[in-house]
């Protein structure tokens, strides 16, 4: 051996021999084969770095930095493979290391040969990871050149190591640098083909591959798929959300868009595909769809590739156990260490049973198993995520199809249906995310057993029995969890429904003071709710008692019956490594039953939505059948027919005839009983005959009804042909078909028999009895999505009498109007939607009674200036229900309805030679027409009430624009000009310690402490029972009797016994303290929102939109009532188990506090600089699904304009644009935990790997003791996993304190005074009201709107109220029941200040019956008498009588007991005002209030009311205001208003006597 390379082989005469020729004496030369491999890679190493530094430094390469990668073929292998290496490597390099200390030990010369060329080869191999990661990086593929050099010098040198040992004779499996050169000969085989791949590609191949689609749009900026295998896996590609996040405060336009495959419109055609293929398998087999296999086959795959993640990362897991117990063997050996007598190559045993090695496999393996469980849990996740996504769109889609009858029939109710929204798609997110579990903890157990056994023999068998015998309970209760989840599913949507209700109802129950009886019939839902939470938390509590008793009882059981069976004392290393098996028990224990809880709430959730996509659909379903995801507007059918069309066809729009068929958007072709279409009758050949010329609209043999399953026809024996280009008047009292003639014609009934026919090109547009308006701009309410043309715009505004009510807003007609409209009155309301028609430009306009809401001189104005002249004579065909007689001599033709049937029909003069009342009531119309052409010019077409509308609105404004001035809080958001919404509230930077505080004062602080002290009782019994088992298993170390065996267990066992007893009773009761303070929480802060929510202003209702307060009571409710639990639980738990774990290792070697605390510290950066960027993602998630949830209950209100229109494709657009924007949040929120999730894991196995290095120098240096090291590892094995829980818990513990955050925020919004003094029994008992100089305003800061108003109102007189421009009538009855601010003077009835007593008595004692009428869910019985402070049926019935329903109760089948569906929609509007005036009557109030309450009803009806009013009423004082100025000329006194001043006061008579008196010109103009 030359001198000088003594350095690198030490001295050794072996390495040269001369009598072998030079092959075998290279072969024999192990130094020299070394040397070449050390030089090889050196080489390369130089190469890679100079070309790095040449390229990235010196040419335009180094300005490439790109958020993506294009990545060549082979990349994930590569990367895979080159890691694999390393640790093989990393191996190498202790195996040279070892077995150089063999030479050590013997005294002969260090051979550092053994080692070097390892290190070189490691650090080669990470360089060339650098420089292949910039090759893809710069996209210079001819740098793989050097790569396939390197790997063909890599394989050579190995190879040639091979012959070497071969030749030395050390070829045997048993020796480790074998078997370690055999597998990188292996993968330097892989890489090279790798290689020879990418240059085959990138040279020879001509085929340029495709850039990818996402990377073109600058506003994707998820890269996942596009970046390294390293980026992908760590999350490091979205290091810069978190930087900006920590920088500012996120916004939604910084997340850009998501990319196409997590797009919420290809998950919704990739769903639909996947079931309509199945639900057409299904119909063969005469089977249902079944939504299980849909989601197999589309998500099947990739949940599989996860399983094998999971598999891998599970097994690899058990290593940290295995590996405890071989480190307490490897200490126990340290006291008398066995040297072998000559230096040798190191065997694979003798590797691994090196303490050092073992730690470094237990940091390894740890590293291996968060990356494959991060990743499976990822993948989990996101398609978790694309279900959601496809099931929203698709419950969307399916909403846009709903029949009426769904919605109205009582079959759903919008609870339900945004339940399938909300609840159920979240449902199935969890399922995904959570049903790898459900294989692999049965696996993880039996692998965890048949270890257990390997160690402690028959006693682990019997440690097992436990499990058998506990196990069936625990599925027992996990299906009790089931069963108890669906009830407590069932009471939420109930609660809901109430709550939806109340908030829609909020104004009607203010108004009549039931306010608090609704608020405590959703307190009784909610009692029975909270005893389903608490029977689900028990079975949550019984789970984790099982999940600790388990392992507990089996260690005990284990441990106490080793010695007995097996004749052998217990030891450290056969203690600690069970001990750390059994603790790895605990986890799959736990998450079993909430693993099966989150698949059955799954299940239960395909299940409804199974059933909701089956609901029955219009017959007309070309809204949504999108065959590309969505249709274009004008996208046809093949014509069938030159000549008509019939309108219930499938993606047909205006142009072409298509003719009824059977099918269904989703369900295909189906029968009756699931579709909502019946039979046809049609002519022999199969086709429907030719429209006649002239005719617009024909229905032939037509027999109607709602409810395919019911047999009452709602509409019989319908002929008629409405003429093209005509005006047809559909008339008619209350209730007898007039709107449902109107349904059949848009295709929303079932028809039993006969056909309707529409001709070609006849494009239609509807406005809606209850007109129906988006939460957006007037202007876009206008134009329905149509171009803008202004002129046509500003006639239209024009003909609808809404320019002066555009001038009064803030913005404009760029003014958003209110959810619902409900900024806006009724008659403004009905305004918009017809101009809505008028501007679509479409042939057929269907108008539902549009005049009811409007007074006449409005009224007069629309139906000359918009129907007539605007529509009919540009040959419009016009088809309108009206009350309205006056008119019908302008209608071409008449259609009078009668029960369901047309009693006549024709010319006016058809009619009323069919029907001679007709003539006498028509007659009447006329004298009652109270405005002339001349009264029209005079006041610029404008009437009293139209002015004191827009007076009305404002004060509106002004009180929004107020309202958001007074609420705007330091970091809130205001609104822009024209949004008199608010915008949702979210306050920025952390929770503040308030919310925390706030929580803690309504769970109680006592509860709190006392979970607290038992909890570290708890700890202290966990940390007293494993040093009590360390001193067990060290008493049995140099022991060899049996009856020393025997003493050591009786002394130590009992304790064992005693402590581990303590420990579960401490346990348990934790957890039964921990539900007692949720549980009080969730129950004084849901009691807490309510009850302030219902005591608020009515003009927080209009600035605040309902869907936004909605979701207080169902997510945010949701999130305190089931995540709280388990996250407190968790938090808890994990702290004190990092405590104990600290205690315990710092006890054992005081020196690992020291390098815990930097690690601590890290810890907690982490957390913190997480912390803000995931709370800003948690904000914008449930900032951008509210609009998800607005906009689909917006959708399911107008359902009917929407399918008119044929609107469905625009409005599917928006919801997916919605859908996608909540993705964006979402989907990154579920990024940035992961990138926390494997950081905190791999500083977990630092934790390891720095606790395994202390206690093995402790051992080394300070003769610590085996039972310790075995101690202090086993804890910091758990250290990690806890370390990873608390994070997490905390940050899951802060983003659902944002629930209580919001819940805080609306439970503190102002109230109205609501207190004050009672009045006297039996107040107020003559109705006299005086008004005593008092000035209203609607808000501090504004205007008053009435001023100085001094007149008397004597009992039992009638009232009418009438008035001019901004007259404040309204007002004066608002200011009655105190909704509006009495700033000055007041108002006494029968001689009580109403400022002086409560409000709830106040209103409870004036009845109102408001414009716009209001029915809640239940029985007619309930809507007449919510209170049932009426006993008697007959008064019942008397008062429906009064009201002229008493025939349409009574041929219910159930009578009073007959259900009224959601917002009382299977009754008319009119019907609806007059079940509101059975109920004014029944509440026998002195003082009644009638706001336009016969605005719906017929004047027959009306003639009738007025009548019975004043003999009904005849004790009570009644205050009327009225469109038809016939209504209150009855009246006894006459209140003229003008400015807000009374202007006149008297009788009728007196006031038509004044000459130029403002009501007697009233009335003449009426008389013109």
């Amino acid at each position: 051996m030359d001198p000088e390379w003594e350095w690198f082989c030490g001295i050794n005469s072996s390495y040269t021999n001369e009598s072998l020729d030079w092959y075998d004496n290279v072969r024999n030369n192990t130094c020299l084969v070394n040397g070449v491999g050390s030089i090889s890679h050196g080489i390369f190493l130089i190469l890679f770095s100079l070309i790095l530094l040449v390229v990235g430094c010196c040419t335009k390469y180094r300005q490439v930095n790109t958020k993506h990668l294009l990545v060549y073929p082979g990349h994930s292998i590569r990367w895979l493979i080159s890691a694999l290496l390393l640790v093989i490597i990393l191996a190498s390099i202790g195996e040279g290391v070892m077995t150089d200390e063999t030479y050590q030990v013997l005294n002969q010369p260090t051979q550092p040969h053994l080692y070097v060329h390892s290190v070189l080869s490691f650090i080669a191999v990470l360089v060339s990871l650098i420089y292949y990661h910039h090759m893809e990086l710069w996209q210079i593929p001819i740098m793989s050149l050097l790569m396939f050099l390197f790997w063909i010098c890599s394989l050579a040198s190995d190879v040639i190591r091979i012959l070497s040992l071969e030749f030395q004779e050390q070829s045997d499996v048993h020796i480790l640098i074998f078997d370690i050169t055999i597998i990188k000969i292996a993968m330097y085989v892989v890489l090279i083909l790798v290689e020879a791949n990418v240059i085959r590609k990138k040279f020879f191949c001509h085929k340029k591959a495709e850039f990818p689609s996402d990377l073109k749009k600058p506003e994707v900026l998820y890269m996942q798929s596009y970046v390294s295998l390293f980026s992908s896996l760590t999350y490091w590609w979205a290091n810069w959300l978190l930087n900006l996040g920590y920088k500012k405060h996120l916004e939604l336009s910084d997340l850009g868009v998501p990319s196409k495959q997590h797009e919420a419109k290809f998950n919704h055609e990739r769903f639909r595909k996947a079931f309509r293929e199945e639900t057409d398998k299904a119909k063969i087999k005469g089977k249902e769809a079944s939504l299980l296999k849909v989601y197999v086959k589309i998500y099947g795959r990739r949940l599989f590739g996860a399983a094998i993640l999971k598999l891998i990362g599970e097994m690899v897991a058990f290593i940290g156990p295995l590996a405890v117990g071989a480190l307490t063997a490897y200490v126990m050996t340290l006291s008398s260490p066995t040297i072998k007598s000559d230096a040798h190559l190191i065997t694979v045993e003798e590797f691994f049973q090196n303490g050092f090695v073992l730690v470094i496999v237990m940091f390894l393996s740890a590293v291996v198993n968060l990356l494959c469980l991060q990743t499976h849990y990822f993948i989990g996740i996101i398609e978790g995520l694309n279900v959601r996504a496809a099931i929203q769109a698709m419950v969307y889609e399916k909403s846009l199809r709903l029949s009426t009858v769904a919605t109205t029939g009582g079959k759903m109710d919008m609870g339900q249906i945004t339940n399938h929204m909300s609840v159920d798609p979240t449902a199935l997110f969890f399922m995904f995310q959570m049903v790898n579990n459900l294989w692999a903890i049965p696996v993880q157990l039996i692998v965890n057993l048949v270890l257990l056994y390997a160690q402690l023999g028959y006693a682990a068998l019997i440690g097992a029995s436990v499990f058998v015998v506990i196990s069936p309970i625990q599925f027992k209760v996990a299906a009790l969890i089931g069963k108890q989840q669906k009830k407590l599913l069932k009471l939420s949507d109930e609660r809901l429904k109430k709550t939806n209700e109340l908030l829609q109802g909020i104004k009607l129950l203010k108004l009549y003071a039931w306010e608090g009886l609704y608020c405590k019939a959703i307190e009784i839902i909610r009692a029975k709710e909270l005893i389903q939470i608490l029977k689900v938390h028990a079975g949550f509590v019984t789970t984790v008692s099982f999940t600790i008793l388990t392992p507990t009882l089996a260690t005990v059981l284990g441990f106490g019956t080793y010695t007995a069976l097996t004749g052998l004392p217990l030891t450290p290393d056969i203690t600690f490594s069970s001990l750390a098996l059994f603790n790895r028990l605990s986890m799959p224990l736990m998450m079993l039953p909430m693993s099966l809880l989150y698949f059955i709430n799954g299940i239960v959730s395909t299940k409804r939505i199974q059933k909701f996509l089956a609901a029955p659909e219009v017959e007309d379903d070309s809204v949504t059948d999108h065959t590309n995801g969505v249709t274009s507007e004008t996208e046809r059918t093949r014509p069938q027919s030159p000549e008509s069309f019939t309108i219930a066809t499938s993606e047909s729009e205006c142009e072409e005839e298509v003719l009824f068929t059977e099918k269904s958007g989703l369900l295909g072709n189906t029968n009756l009983k699931y579709g909502s279409r019946a039979s046809r009758h049609l002519t022999q050949n199969g086709s429907t005959k030719p429209l006649k010329h002239g005719v617009a609209v024909q229905i032939s043999n037509g027999n109607f009804l709602w409810d395919p399953e019911s047999e009452n026809v709602v509409l019989s024996d319908i002929n008629v042909e409405i003429p093209e280009g005509k005006l047809t008047i559909i008339t008619g009292q209350v209730g007898t078909g007039k709107s449902s003639l109107v349904s059949a014609i848009l295709g929303e009934m079932t028809t039993v028999s006969g056909s309707v026919q529409i001709r070609k090109r006849n494009s239609i547009a509807f406005a809606a009895q209850k007109p129906w308006l988006l939460n957006t701009t007037l202007m876009e309410n206008v134009l329905f999505s149509e171009p803008l043309d202004s002129k046509r715009y500003k006639r239209v505004i024009d003909a609808c009498a809404l320019r002066p009510d555009i001038d009064i807003l803030p913005a404009g007609d760029q003014t958003e109007i209110g959810e619902k409209g409900i900024n806006l009155s009724g008659g403004q309301k009905q305004r918009i939607s017809v101009a809505r028609t008028m501007y679509s430009d479409r042939d057929v306009i269907l108008l539902d009674d549009p005049l009811s809401a409007l007074d006449v001189h409005v009224g007069r104005h629309l139906f000359e200036k918009g129907i007539i002249k605007w529509l009919v004579n540009h040959r419009h065909t016009v088809i309108l229900v009206t009350h309205q007689l006056q008119y019908l001599n302008r209608a071409d033709l008449i259609i009078e309805m009668k029960d369901g049937r047309i009693a006549a029909q024709g010319t006016l003069d058809d009619v009323i030679a069919a029907d001679p009342d007709m003539y006498s009531e028509y007659n009447k119309a006329i004298e009652l027409a109270s405005e002339s052409e001349a009264e029209l010019e005079q006041s610029g077409y404008e009437s009293e009430s139209v002015k004191e509308e827009r007076a009305q609105l404002q004060q509106q404004v002004k009180t929004a624009i107020l309202t958001k001035q007074i609420s705007k809080e330091p970091g809130r958001n205001g609104g822009t000009s024209g949004a008199l919404m608010e915008k949702e509230e979210m306050e920025r930077g952390s929770v503040s310690y308030t919310v925390y505080m706030y929580y803690a004062v309504n769970a109680g602080w006592f509860l709190l402490l006392l979970s607290f002290i038992m909890a570290i009782i708890n700890t202290g019994l966990s940390i007293g029972n494993n040093f009590w088992l360390s001193a067990w298993s060290e008493a049995g170390l140099g022991l060899n009797e049996t009856e020393q065996y025997n003493k050591v267990f009786n002394d130590y066992f009992g304790g064992y016994v005693g402590l581990s007893a303590s420990y579960l009773v401490f346990r348990v009761l934790t957890s039964l303290t921990l539900v007692g303070v949720i549980l009080r929480a969730a129950k004084r802060l849901h009691q807490n929102v309510l009850r302030n929510i219902i005591k608020v202003p009515l003009r927080f209702f209009d600035t605040t939109p309902i869907g936004r307060v909605l979701n207080r009571f169902s997510n945010d409710t949701q999130l305190i009532d089931a995540r709280l639990t388990p996250t407190i639980n968790m938090l808890l738990n994990s702290l004190l188990k990092i405590v104990s774990a600290v205690v315990v290792n710092t006890i054992v070697v005081p020196i690992f506090i020291v390098f815990f605390i930097p690690i601590a510290i890290g810890y907690y950066v982490l957390q913190r600089y997480f912390l803000a960027t995931s709370r800003e993602l948690q904000r914008l998630d449930s900032v951008s699904k509210s609009p998800v949830f607005a906009y689909f209950s917006e959708s399911i209100g107008g359902l009917t304009t929407i399918r008119a229109f044929r609107s469905g494709s625009r409005f599917y657009k928006t919801i997916i644009h919605r859908i996608n924007a909540n993705l964006s949040a979402f989907l990154y929120l579920q990024v940035v935990n992961r990138w926390l999730a494997v950081r905190l894991d791999f500083i977990g196995a630092l934790v390891v790997l720095i606790a395994g290095m202390t206690t093995l120098f402790g051992a080394l240096t300070g003769g610590l003791s085996p039972s310790l090291v075995g101690l202090a590892v086993t804890y910091t094995l758990q250290i990690a996993g806890f370390l990873n829980f608390f994070v997490r818990t905390v940050a899951d513990l802060e983003m659902n304190m944002n629930a209580v955050e919001r819940i805080k925020y609306y439970t503190n919004v102002e109230n109205e005074p609501y207190k004050g003094k009672d009045p006297p029994p039996g107040w107020p008992r003559r109705g006299k009201i005086q008004l005593d100089n008092m000035s209203v305003r609607y808000a501090r800061d504004t205007d008053p709107v009435l001023r100085d108003v001094t007149v008397t109102f004597r009992p039992g007189h009638k009232i009418g109220i009438c008035g001019r421009t901004g007259a404040g009538k309204s007002s004066l009855t608002l200011a009655l029941l105190r909704v509006i601010d009495i700033y000055k003077g007041r108002v006494l009835i029968d001689g009580v200040d109403i400022k002086s007593i409560p409000l709830t008595t106040l209103r409870s004692e004036i009845s109102i019956i408001p414009q716009d009428p209001v029915l809640f869910t239940g029985t007619i019985r309930k809507n007449l008498d919510p209170v049932g402070q009426v006993s008697d049926d007959e008064e019942l019935w008397g008062a429906l009588g009064i009201a002229q329903l008493r025939d349409v109760v009574s041929s219910l089948d159930g009578g009073l007991d007959s259900a009224i569906s959601e917002g009382g929609e299977n009754f008319s509007v009119g019907q609806r005002q007059l079940f509101c005036l059975a109920r004014a009557f029944l509440r026998k109030s002195r003082i009644l209030i009638m706001d336009e309450a016969t605005a719906s009803i017929d004047l027959e009806t009306d003639k009738v009311l007025q009548g019975v009013v004043t003999n009904a009423f005849a004790e009570r004082t009644v205050l009327t205001i009225a469109h038809r100025i016939t209504t209150i000329l009855n009246s006894d006194r006459i209140l003229v208003l003008n400015e807000g001043r009374v202007a006149e006061y008297g009788t009728p008579n007196d006031l038509m006597e004044k000459e130029g008196g403002i009501f007697a010109s009233f009335v003449r103009d009426k008389d013109v």
